[in-house]
């Protein structure tokens, strides 16, 4: 565990963060579905 919060803290590990909005919620739903988003989406309201 301290190991990975050392990977952490020197900036080895990246987040994916894709920022959607809230009318797309179907898409992404199906994008989901079929293993098509890698990361996060943050939905834009």
């Amino acid at each position: 565990m301290q190991e990975a919060i050392a990977f952490a803290v020197e900036g080895k590990v990246k987040a994916t963060v894709h920022a959607a909005k809230l009318e797309d919620i179907n898409e992404i739903l199906e994008q989901l579905k079929k293993g098509e988003i890698e990361g996060r989406i943050v939905l834009e309201i």
